[in-house]
């Protein structure tokens, strides 16, 4: 008589995220129970509250296959934000790839910074023109453009991939006909460029030097786009180019916003003075650090 195969074990929802919160956090990844959590709420099309209400739901063998597969790219240390897609910056849901940088929540303060100070604009005769230098997946001048929908917003960046995903984030959100993309270095930009200055200019720019990128983590050296991270030099490169540019782009009382590393804000205020911006307001990161700078022109 022949023997009976042994059932295959059954994976319900509340099974794989009590073992996959436990191997993933012996294979040192963050956020070990969150990962797991999406990584199945996507597989599943599910909300992650979902995932509770469902607990005791099994996975298919197709759905369990895909699971495993999301996985597995998590353990090779790729970001969680390109296995799935997408990330939110500032309540959006922003489309993310290797070609762009995944949008940091830092970054954000930048953005609501430069929001605060658009309300407090005095009233002119033409809408607010919003220029963002590096744009990269777009997450800032999508941000500025739905909060501020009557605005003129120009994006620029020198990788063209990176504006094709920008160009789909302002899509996703019906803001097409709100943003204007220009592919350009920033270093080939000038004042003339443009028909009327700007009240805002931001930049996220790569300040990344080449000894610290050296060092960082494998999901962001061998996944995120070292163009977007790195100068390959001293990390200070770009911020001559956008205090130039600004000097002769800002319209009166506009402002320049500009995000920095850890121990840059020094350095990047003295290249801002040389420029002419002696008017500096520092912000600090969620760490207490000194991450952004705005400069006013009076």
């Amino acid at each position: 008589m022949a023997t009976a195969e042994p059932a295959k074990k059954v994976w319900t929802i509340l099974d794989l995220i009590t073992w996959g919160t436990g191997y993933l956090t012996e294979k040192n990844i963050d956020d070990a129970r969150l990962t797991i959590e999406l990584l199945l709420a996507r597989v599943l099309q599910l909300q992650r509250i979902q995932l509770y209400t469902k607990f005791d739901q099994p996975l298919s063998e197709t759905e369990l296959a895909s699971f495993k597969a999301l996985l597995k790219r998590r353990l090779n240390r790729e970001p969680l934000q390109y296995i799935l897609g997408d990330t939110e910056f500032m309540g959006l849901r922003i489309l993310v790839g290797p070609d762009v940088l995944i949008p940091r929540p830092e970054t954000e303060l930048l953005a609501e910074r430069a929001m605060i100070l658009l309300q407090q604009m005095p009233a002119t005769d033409h809408p607010l023109s919003i220029l963002d230098l590096g744009t990269g997946c777009g997450c800032i001048a999508v941000a500025l453009a739905r909060k501020f929908p009557q605005a003129e917003v120009t994006a620029v960046d020198v990788s063209a991939a990176a504006l094709t995903i920008a160009a789909s984030n302002a899509a996703l959100h019906g803001l097409e006909a709100n943003i204007r993309f220009i592919q350009e270095d920033m270093a080939a930009l000038s004042a003339d460029r443009f028909p009327r200055p700007f009240h805002c200019i931001i930049s996220n720019p790569p300040y990344i030097s080449a000894e610290e990128y050296g060092q960082v983590a494998p999901e962001v050296k061998d996944f995120e786009p070292g163009i977007a991270l790195t100068d390959n030099g001293n990390g200070l490169k770009f911020y001559p180019t956008i205090a130039h540019l600004a000097a002769g782009a800002l319209a009166p009382n506009g402002f320049v916003a500009v995000e920095h590393a850890f121990d840059q804000s020094t350095a990047v205020r003295e290249i801002f003075a040389d420029h002419g911006f002696t008017d500096a307001e520092v912000i600090k990161d969620y760490a207490g650090i000194e991450r952004h700078a705005v400069f006013r022109k009076r």
